[in-house]
Parts: structure tokens; C-alpha cells; sequence
């Protein structure tokens, strides 16, 4: 019995102990990560964590069925379209190392309920939250990504084509515009930029571009830039049709979200305003019907 309590204190001393070391690297990260943002304020917070979790995710051991799994679910072309810097074996890593700390966490927590029905769904809440929040981060961060850079692109085309009307090149106009565009959009573009001035041909540049990020607009943009490519066409002319197209395909995706706000609100306004009206209205003839005054 001593030794089972004996093993016991240690197993929660191990776990506890874990879990602080867990919280106080993330908190020097975190204040490594604010003064990397101060230096370069164009890169994202999460890429800036990303790239100093990557080391300790490289050293992480894992699970190979887990592996496998979680490869067949996202994929390198999933994780490229999120932006973040990992391979699918440091997301993988990752992924593990929060379903570990939050096991063990909900251990503690546990534990320190005296394992009753509140330390239970907490436990229960916490080892399912650790295992299925990464995916959710990661789907997050491509419809992000996807809905900034369709937002953006429009304009980008504008500045892109007044610039060819103008008698440049693309490459000229392209890197003058480059140069101070914002947004996520504008990364790109820098990134595509420095890609061309290393001697990579525009079109593996273009094609990458593509392929890094999950807007369909853009990629119609590129299959635009290579096709004048390959024909000989007027690129100006292709841009200003291809510019009011999405122009269109944004105002009907909003018209859309805005039919669709009606029945979003219906879950909010059933689940929190309507008991608390029914609370308001009924509460006083009940409380006068039962008490009798």
C-alpha cells in the first residue's frame, strides 16, 4: 500500500513537474517572440513562435502510428496553405506534445478534484481539447489566409495593371508594387520577388506562389500570368476583366454571408436572450402564484 502511494506521489510529482516546465519555456517564448516582433513587425506572431518551437519539436519523440495518421489527415499541402514554417512531422510533434501536457494537466486537475464529477469533465474537457485544437488552429489559420488574400488581390490587380498600361514590365511593376504593399498579400509578393532574384524563372515562381497558398482567385491570377506568358497576349487586358470578376465573386460572397447572419443569430438569441426574458417576465406572477401574495 506504501508503495502504490509512493509510486502514486511520484507519478503526480513527475506530471506536475512537466507541466510547469511546459508553461515556463512558452512564457520565455512568448517574451522572445515580443521583442523578435519589435525587430521585424511584418512577421506574424504565430510564424515568429513557430520557428522558435521548431527545434524542441524536432527533438520530440513520436509515435509512428500517430504519424501516419495524422499525415493522411492534413498532408504538406494543408500545412503549407496555413503559412506556418513546420514539416508534417513537426505539426505532428506538436500536436502530440499538447495532447501530452494536456493529459497531464487534466490529471492533476483531477487529482486535485478528488477525481468527483467536475474533475472528471474537466479532465475528459481538456484531453479532448488538447487533441482536436490543433486541427481546428490549422483550418482557422487557411480560411484566414484564403479570405485575406481574396480581399487583397483585387487592389493588388489594379495597382498591377495601371502599372502595365503604364509601359512597364511585370517584373518591374510587380516589384514596385511589392515593395510597400501590406497585408499578408504584400509577404507573398516579397517572398515571390526574392525568388525572382535568385535566378528562379518567373514561372516556378509564379507556380509556387500558387501552391503555398489556398486562394483559388490567385491561383486563376497566376494561371492568367502564365498563360500571356506562353500565347503572347495582352496581360493589362486579361487583368481588368479578371479584376471586376472578383470583384464580383467578393460582393456575392458578402451577399451571401449576409444571408446567412439571420440564421446565425437564431442560436445566441434561443440559448441566452429568450430564458433570460422568460426569467424576467414569468419569474414574478410564479414567485407571487406559489407564494401566495
Amino acid at each position: 500500500m506504501n508503495m502504490e502511494i509512493s509510486l502514486l506521489s511520484l507519478v503526480i510529482s513527475t506530471l506536475t513537474s512537466l507541466v510547469v516546465l511546459i508553461i515556463v519555456y512558452l512564457a520565455l517564448i512568448g517574451a522572445q517572440v515580443r521583442s523578435a516582433e519589435r525587430t521585424s513587425p511584418g512577421a506574424g506572431r504565430q510564424i515568429i513562435l513557430a520557428e522558435r518551437l521548431k527545434p524542441i519539436l524536432g527533438l520530440m519523440p513520436l509515435p509512428e502510428a500517430l504519424f501516419r495518421r495524422w499525415l493522411s489527415e492534413i498532408g504538406e499541402s494543408r500545412l503549407a496553405h496555413s503559412g506556418i514554417p513546420w514539416s508534417v512531422r513537426d505539426y505532428a510533434a506538436f500536436r502530440w506534445l499538447l495532447l501530452l501536457g494536456s493529459l497531464a494537466f487534466g490529471v492533476v486537475l483531477g487529482i486535485w478534484r478528488g477525481w468527483d464529477l467536475v474533475g472528471w469533465f474537466l479532465a475528459i474537457g481538456l484531453v479532448v481539447g488538447g487533441y482536436f485544437a490543433p486541427q481546428m488552429w490549422l483550418d482557422w489559420r487557411v480560411e484566414r489566409r484564403q479570405m485575406a488574400i481574396d480581399n487583397e488581390l483585387p487592389y493588388f490587380m489594379d495597382r498591377l495593371t495601371l502599372g502595365l498600361e503604364a509601359g512597364l514590365g511585370f517584373e518591374t511593376g510587380l516589384r514596385r508594387i511589392a515593395e510597400r504593399y501590406p497585408g499578408l498579400l504584400g509577404d507573398e509578393l516579397r517572398r515571390m520577388v526574392r525568388q525572382l532574384d535568385r535566378g528562379h524563372p518567373r514561372g516556378q515562381a509564379l507556380e509556387e506562389l500558387g501552391v503555398r497558398n489556398p486562394s483559388h482567385d490567385l491561383g486563376a491570377f497566376v494561371a492568367a500570368v502564365r498563360q500571356t506568358d506562353r500565347l503572347g497576349t495582352s496581360l493589362a487586358r486579361i487583368l481588368r476583366v479578371q479584376t471586376e470578376l472578383l470583384r464580383s465573386r467578393r460582393r456575392r460572397r458578402a451577399e451571401e454571408a449576409s444571408r446567412r447572419l439571420p440564421i446565425l443569430i437564431v442560436f445566441p438569441l434561443v440559448f441566452f436572450f429568450l430564458p433570460a426574458l422568460l426569467i424576467v417576465y414569468l419569474a414574478p406572477p410564479i414567485l407571487h402564484l406559489f407564494l401566495g401574495r
